[in-house]
């Protein structure tokens, strides 16, 4: 990445080395934190969500500090991961709200505000698998059958709009999140095996590998959070009632 930073970026070899550190410091210490956050019931979820948006923040750096800007499908990815990101916030918050003495935290009690989280969260979540459905690469895009038309791609491209669909509508949210967060998982062994991969694309790859996992991650927190309070599953349910 320093040979990158340099020759592609153009920046200086104590500037590019300080990015990367720091990049290197955000990611590792602010997944950390998270992970203890998620595995241990005392700790501080105060620090969690700040750890949580300091991974939002250079989620959203990425694409300017490595060029990417003109990459639409890089900024789906990051855009999509932030939405992840998003929905981990909002269950940090569900977590604190269950504790008492919740506002001790220092953290916002207002549902309304959690459940716009929880909105903004879901809708960029479904960013990628619109991008993939229509132009995707790896999937070959609806665009792609114009010219030369394919069972399964055009099978795939329609799932991943459908599922995409019911997520940003907020209508079995859960069901779909899950099925999309399997189907995901899957198909990353196909498209990202770093592992096999020659060693000039392998770090490539593996980038990309472990960004689709955490996309997974993210649809498993709607799966298991459900959609939130914006949401038609949620407003047909109170119509009934």
């Amino acid at each position: 990445q320093m040979a990158f930073m340099q020759s592609t970026m153009r920046l200086g070899y104590y500037l590019g080395a300080t990015l990367l550190f720091l990049s290197m410091l955000v990611q590792t210490v602010g997944s950390l934190v998270v992970l203890h956050a998620a595995l241990v019931p005392s700790a501080k979820l105060g620090l969690a969500k700040r750890a949580t948006w300091s991974l939002l923040a250079f989620t959203i750096v990425q694409p300017f500090m490595y060029g990417e800007l003109t990459n639409i499908d890089f900024l789906c990815r990051s855009l999509t991961l932030a939405g992840g990101l998003l929905l981990c916030t909002f269950a940090q918050s569900k977590q604190v709200a269950s504790r008492p003495r919740a506002s001790q935290w220092g953290l916002p009690q207002s549902n309304f505000a959690a459940d716009k989280l929880q909105l903004f969260g879901r809708l960029m979540l479904t960013l990628l698998f619109f991008f993939e459905a229509l132009a995707g690469s790896n999937s070959g895009g609806l665009h792609s059958l114009i010219e030369a038309p394919r069972l399964l791609p055009a099978v795939t491209a329609v799932a991943l709009i459908a599922a995409a669909v019911l997520i940003a509508v907020g209508f079995k949210t859960e069901w779909s999140a899950l099925l999309l967060a399997c189907g995901l998982v899957l198909l990353d062994l196909f498209w990202y095996p770093f592992w096999s991969a020659p060693s000039y694309r392998a770090d490539h790859m593996r980038y990309y590998f472990f960004q689709t996992l955490s996309v997974a991650g993210g649809l498993m927190l709607l799966a298991v959070h459900g959609p939130g309070a914006i949401a038609l599953e949620k407003r047909a349910a109170e119509k009934d009632f």
